[in-house]
């Protein structure tokens, strides 16, 4: 990730209650802007077992957009 990422990883656009409804986790990612140090405190690095179905092709019909 580029280090265009605010180092809190996550912005409520002015509106604190959709930090009540959001999950923010972040998935071996690397480079400037995945520096965890910072980070929202409601934010953690996910498990191989939690990233599961995130990194499925059936995730938002991932097969229909993702080419490889």
């Amino acid at each position: 990730m580029d280090n265009i990422i605010t180092p809190k990883g996550w912005y409520n656009w002015g509106d604190p209650n959709r930090e009540m409804t959001v999950f923010y986790g972040q998935y071996k990612c690397t480079g400037p802007g995945a520096q965890y140090a910072g980070r929202v405190s409601w934010s953690r690095e996910l498990t191989d077992e939690e990233a599961k179905p995130f990194i499925s092709l059936t995730f938002i019909d991932g097969s229909e957009w993702l080419k490889f």
